[in-house]
């Protein structure tokens, strides 16, 4: 097992739009040891895989009028426009990102610090962290078994999509079902499984895209298809829907985007205390683990608010870890 030596200031839990404006507020307060850990290749990646390319971003999503509090912010704009904007925001800020690295475990130490440890065996030191994952990715799971056997070909998430050209199931019917079928249907035969009739819980924009790829036939879209079982077939192709309606079709893949969950496994081994599914928090984002704060989807409500997201990094920064943590120049402060 290896150990870091430095002794970070801060460390940021998940390099999405929420971890990138903490990070950027926290420089912006003189905080220098900063690193972030991110799960997937790249920062932002759920904004980069799963919006298409040209995908329109309004700072205003579904009617939110929420205004930009912090340094970061971003004007209506496509899906390149925003991933450029937050690449100058990691560059210009010279923020230290470590990719492909997903965090298993979190201690607070009888120092006050806070070890870190990921799936790798890297451990991490820290006077304060930051989890700022969002609920992409962390899907509700199906109340019927899956069998163990299938372990490489039943999907929770896109962070390592199946193998191009293998066919994939997809069920679901909200915004991250259709996310997943606009990114997946070029390399791979894809049905999109729904147990409703329409997409009413995905907004304007995705059911657009669904639309004209159903129109052209690039994907398949089965309406009240609702899954009763899977079952391991033991040869390709391996895994076996049965629907409720008596039909039975076989796929490489089935990959789950049927609503998202708050980690709570994750957050409890943390010793976050939870309401219900709801992690406890204050007014700053701090969690009942002093020097433990959450931002992004987890706290902002109202999820795809990029500017929300964006937000909570400044609260979290200026209210919390500068208020009673770290050592600060925030900006128009006397010296």
């Amino acid at each position: 097992m290896n150990e870091s030596h430095a002794l970070l200031d801060l460390l940021v839990i998940g390099a999405g739009p929420a971890g990138i404006a903490t990070a950027v507020e926290a420089r912006q307060a003189g905080i220098q040891r900063i690193l972030l850990l991110e799960k997937g290749p790249t920062h932002s990646f759920s904004i980069e895989k799963l919006y298409t390319p040209g995908k329109r971003v309004d700072k205003v999503y579904l009617g939110q009028q929420v205004e930009c509090e912090g340094s970061v912010c971003i004007v209506d704009g496509s899906r390149e426009s925003v991933l450029q904007t937050l690449d100058a925001f990691v560059n210009q800020y010279e923020l230290a990102i470590r990719y492909d690295t997903e965090v298993a475990a979190i201690r607070r130490q009888e120092d006050g610090t806070f070890q870190v440890e990921d799936t790798k065996g890297q451990i991490y030191a820290a006077r304060t962290v930051v989890i700022a994952i969002g609920v992409y990715g962390r899907p509700n799971r199906p109340d019927y078994p899956l069998p163990t056997s299938l372990k490489g070909h039943v999907h929770f998430d896109l962070t390592q999509p199946p193998p191009e050209g293998e066919s994939v199931l997809l069920v679901g019917g909200g915004n991250t079902a259709l996310e997943y079928a606009a990114f997946l249907y070029a390399d791979h035969p894809v049905t999109l499984a729904y147990r409703g009739d329409a997409f009413v819980k995905a907004n304007d924009i995705n059911r657009r895209i669904l639309e004209d790829l159903e129109a052209q036939q690039r994907l398949m879209v089965w309406r009240h298809a609702d899954v009763a079982s899977v079952r391991d077939a033991a040869e390709a192709p391996r895994v076996e829907i049965t629907f409720k309606d008596g039909r039975v079709a076989r796929f490489d893949h089935v990959l789950y985007a049927i609503g998202g969950a708050t980690p709570q496994g994750f957050l409890q081994q943390a010793g976050i205390e939870l309401t219900g599914k709801a992690p406890q928090v204050d007014h700053r984002f701090q969690t009942n683990v002093e020097g433990l704060f959450l931002a992004g989807d987890l706290v902002a409500g109202g999820k795809g608010s990029l500017v929300k997201a964006f937000n909570t990094g400044r609260t979290v920064v200026q209210e919390g870890l500068c208020a009673d943590h770290l050592e600060c120049r925030l900006p128009g402060q006397q010296p």
